[in-house]
């Protein structure tokens, strides 16, 4: 189905009043199979040896304590498939073995656990670093920014990925080093992305207004969310996201590249 544009007014400005913009990335800058066919198949293709390799050094050491912690947890809650990774004292073959079979299933199953998300973002450091991996950007995100820092608009990132990895995104791109655009980032230390009081916490923290802010993103329930903390909300249709409900359609303005942004005089 094509998607609809601007389904309020398509005269509206969607920029009129607005200070500061607030983006959403998988699905709204980044393409989402960019997490789902680069990001994540990297971890589980390389999780074991990155550990192994790893292993002695202290930041490991804390991403390992970090997720004993979570699986001790889950055990006690009753997690099914829940896995416990061994003492410290214990084995250096067994504790390897464990964090891997962990990590492999928390990511097949999709958990955002704080723990996982440290240990990605290590990784993915080293990945990013070496070239290994490139952060994918659409192509009319890097013109909009540019044109958003002209108008002196601030521009905020907010996902549910770690800050590092955000940044690791953007700063090893597919369109160069974009940190230089971004005023802040915002991950779930703020609170749940469907959830108005995250989106409170953002607006004090940015020293801005929620009405004279603007959030992107391909999620409904997080731009209902936005609304409800006193901000304007767009929804991005882009290729492969979740395809938006009736209701959504008429509920909420929509584009499909950041060049909609714009009024053309």
């Amino acid at each position: 189905m094509e998607p609809k544009k601007r389904t309020i007014d398509e005269s509206v400005d969607y920029l009129e009043g607005i200070k500061a913009l607030v983006l959403d990335i998988e699905g709204t800058t980044t393409p989402i199979t960019f997490v789902k066919e680069t990001l994540f198949p990297y971890i589980k293709e390389n999780v074991e040896e990155h550990v192994k390799s790893h292993f002695d050094e202290e930041e490991c050491q804390q991403d390992i304590d970090a997720l004993r912690e979570q699986g001790a947890k889950d055990v006690k809650d009753e997690v099914e498939g829940a896995i416990a990774i061994p003492a410290a004292t214990e084995e250096k073959d067994d504790i390897i073995k464990a964090v891997v079979a962990k990590v492999l299933w928390e990511v097949e199953n999709d958990k955002k656990f704080s723990a996982l998300k440290q240990l990605q973002g290590h990784m993915w450091r080293t990945a990013y670093k070496a070239g290994n991996i490139k952060g994918e950007v659409y192509d009319d995100v890097l013109p909009a920014l540019k044109r958003l820092i002209a108008d002196e608009k601030k521009v905020y990132i907010y996902s549910s990925g770690s800050v590092e990895a955000q940044k690791l995104l953007y700063g090893y791109s597919n369109q160069g080093d974009l940190l230089e655009y971004f005023s802040g980032y915002f991950d779930t230390k703020v609170g749940s992305k469907a959830e108005q009081e995250s989106y409170k916490k953002i607006a004090e923290e940015s020293d801005q207004k929620p009405e004279e802010m603007l959030f992107l993103t391909d999620v409904p329930k997080e731009a209902k969310a936005a609304a409800e903390a006193g901000m304007k909300s767009i929804i991005v249709v882009r290729p492969g996201n979740v395809e938006l409900s009736e209701e959504d359609q008429k509920t909420y303005n929509t584009i499909s590249s950041f060049s909609e942004l714009f009024v053309e005089n």
